[in-house]
């Protein structure tokens, strides 16, 4: 992973400022507990130390999550799940793409937290250009940390530390975590 400078500290406080503000938000807070929600969900099907997906799933999910969970170690006191475009779509309607010739706007995204505790979630788009990749983490109704990639490989490979910064262990308020972090 790259050290992070002083200017790289600076330009995300101004990205987090201007998406969220500082301290808790109603926004966030919303966000979260509606990832909170298809965690919860998504109970009986999670795994400590794994990351899940749905069993219908076109061929390229299927090799984009082949992919990502090779890629990507989840701590054993976490669980994540998969949601790929197509289901995300049936879920909450909205194009997955493919349908009409387009392609989806990107691979889908995946949400981890503590096994049993949804205090700090961490949330992946892998986005296709021209998106952004981007990792966030929420925590308590606040914005705790988010680290943007230029590619989904990029992504990839540096979610697995992620997952193991924020929740490896015994879940721990959000406030402790204060890295903020851009990675371009």
């Amino acid at each position: 992973m790259k050290p992070i400078d002083a200017e790289q500290n600076r330009k995300m406080a101004r990205v987090v400022e201007q998406r969220v503000g500082n301290g808790p938000s109603d926004l966030v807070a919303g966000w979260q507990s509606m990832l909170a929600d298809l965690l919860d969900r998504m109970a009986a099907y999670l795994r400590p130390g794994a990351t899940v997906t749905f069993q219908q799933l076109v061929p390229d999910e299927i090799a984009f999550f082949q992919r990502l969970s090779r890629a990507v170690t989840v701590p054993r006191s976490a669980a994540a799940f998969y949601l790929p475009p197509s289901v995300r779509h049936q879920m909450l309607g909205g194009p997955s793409g493919g349908e009409d010739g387009t392609p989806p706007p990107d691979a889908g995204v995946l949400v981890a937290s503590h096994v049993a505790d949804h205090g700090i979630i961490v949330n992946a788009l892998f986005a296709y250009p021209p998106f952004t990749p981007a990792v966030d983490v929420y925590g308590q109704g606040q914005f705790v940390a988010g680290y943007q990639y230029d590619t989904i490989e990029a992504c990839l490979a540096e979610l697995g530390d992620i997952l193991r910064r924020h929740l490896a262990g015994a879940p721990e308020h959000p406030s402790t975590h204060k890295e903020k972090t851009t990675h371009e």
